[in-house]
């Protein structure tokens, strides 16, 4: 049979859909991917998600669906726009049915349902190999694990299949590029990917700024250890019924990946796990993993995601001596109330332990990246004081990758502020919230200094209690936010001008 797989994300490595891909082409069906990748320049820092296709583009994925026996498309919140709109252009120019899957409709399926046929909760491969299956033979697809539809215009919800234990069972993500489509900005038409353009959309601003690199994604394991409320591993686990799992895949698959990988296109010049806790693995099989990985990648560098617990010296040495350059952990908040709120267990004494620690393999490593989250609306001033005197004992150089605390359904939060009152009827206000975009005020502004080199005493003057009672106050946020404005057009106009020389040169 043959099945189209869509991808509205701004990234196309897009691995839940290569994953599906490359199971259903193990089983013999045809699969046709199309990538529908949108790039704004940094410096625009858009307030939403929201993305209008022309009726060209909407056109072009309507003929590449033509004759496929099933659509399917995976959207996390951010992203239900843009499914919402291309699947009711599909369902009006196409009778063939659309499944969505992916993180939002897993937390969401009876509101998704009102846009498109089916639902796949849950981990996708098997239940969409089963799906197409279903559909060749002729069988019921609601009656398939994993899959929410409707009969008679009544929902029928099918409990979730066990979780794939195995991951080693799973073949490597999809980049035969076999009938694989993207969405080519410059000319606004959907052409057929080749490596050229595989580059072009691969090749991603790093999270150390200023540095272009060309990053093949891929996951080690799945999972996380932690149940913070803002995140949407809570509400899966919940789905699943389990507390803590996180499943591993064999060394000898991950390094058998990369070698397949690297054999046919050599020009990827930095590898990404993109695994929620990569450290998160017995000294050992880190040691193992560090060895085969720089045998396979040679000099190539690598960057990953970890948690303060998981920063020690056993992990760190053999995986600086690997290559690792880039590495992110989530803190969030230095305020202990907060860390309560968000269910997160590191003490800032850890963190400022794990800081030190990591002080020492720069330049070895590139500064670190530490994610926090603003704009909490139970947070209070002293709150912001306590993360911002965290941030000044944390030794430099380190980036900050700041979030804007958004209520995604299924999580503790959205709970809590559908009961506080802070989200009304309208929740697509939530679906549509650009979360890198934060308020403008004089606090706010103070997490960007933390990222340039300004010296730590001017730091601690600006942080200091008397500098926020001065300046944290309506009318100075206000004048904050004229010239924040009048700062970003300057740059985006600038920006925009170096594109278009480039263009013409």
């Amino acid at each position: 049979m043959d099945v189209v797989l869509i991808s509205p994300y701004s990234d196309i490595a897009a691995l839940g859909l290569r994953g599906i891909s490359a199971v259903l082409k193990n089983a013999g069906h045809n699969v046709r991917m199309i990538f529908l990748p949108y790039q704004f320049p940094e410096i625009e820092h858009r307030r939403d998600f929201m993305i209008t296709y022309s009726q060209t583009i909407l056109d072009q994925v309507t003929e590449l669906c033509r004759g496929a026996g099933i659509i399917g498309f995976s959207l996390m919140t951010n992203y239900f726009e843009q499914a919402a709109t291309l699947t009711e252009h599909l369902r009006n120019a196409l009778s063939i049915p659309v499944i969505w899957g992916g993180i939002h409709p897993t937390i969401s399926p009876e509101h998704c349902l009102e846009f498109c046929d089916y639902v796949c909760v849950g981990e996708g491969e098997y239940a969409m190999l089963d799906v197409v299956n279903c559909l060749e033979n002729g069988g019921e697809i609601t009656s398939i694990a994993n899959i929410t539809g409707k009969i008679n215009g009544k929902i029928v919800a099918q409990p979730p299949r066990p979780i794939i234990e195995d991951l080693d069972s799973l073949p490597y993500f999809d980049y035969d590029m076999d009938d694989h489509h993207v969405l080519d900005q410059d000319t606004d038409k959907i052409v057929p990917l080749d490596f050229e353009l595989l580059r072009k959309y691969l090749t991603k601003k790093a999270p150390t700024k200023g540095r272009a690199a060309l990053f093949y994604q891929t996951i080690a394991s799945r999972g996380c250890p932690h149940n913070c409320t803002y995140c949407c591993w809570s509400a899966l686990k919940q789905i699943y019924g389990i507390k803590t799992n996180i499943r591993r895949r064999s060394v000898g698959h991950i390094i058998g990946e990369l070698e397949m990988i690297l054999e046919k296109m050599p020009w990827f010049k930095e590898i990404t796990f993109s695994d929620d806790s990569f450290l998160d693995a017995p000294s050992a099989v880190v040691e193992h993993m560090a060895s085969e990985y720089k045998r396979v990648a040679g000099n190539r560098p690598f960057q990953c995601l970890a948690e303060p617990r998981t920063i020690t010296r056993s992990r760190m040495d053999p995986l600086v001596d690997a290559g690792l350059a880039n590495i992110q952990i989530g803190i969030q908040s230095g305020s202990e109330r907060i860390k309560k709120m968000y269910n997160r267990t590191h003490t800032n004494k850890r963190i400022i332990e794990m800081a030190v620690l990591l002080k020492e393999y720069i330049p070895r490593i590139r500064p670190p990246i530490y994610d926090f989250i603003l704009d909490n609306p139970w947070e209070t001033v002293q709150d912001k004081y306590d993360t911002l005197q965290l941030l000044l004992k944390m030794p430099g150089p380190y980036y900050l990758q700041i979030f804007r605390l958004t209520f995604f359904p299924g999580t503790g939060l959205f709970e809590k502020a559908q009961q506080d009152g802070l989200i009304g009827d309208d929740i697509r206000e939530i679906y549509s919230q650009q979360y890198n975009e934060r308020e403008i005020n004089y606090i706010n502004l103070l997490y960007s200094l933390f990222s340039r080199p300004v010296p730590r005493g001017l730091m601690k003057g600006l942080c200091s209690k008397t500098a926020i009672n001065m300046f944290h106050n309506p009318p100075v946020n206000s004048v904050l936010r004229g010239l924040h404005g009048v700062y970003r057009k300057q740059m985006l106009n600038q920006r925009k001008k170096m594109i278009d020389r480039g263009r013409v040169g």
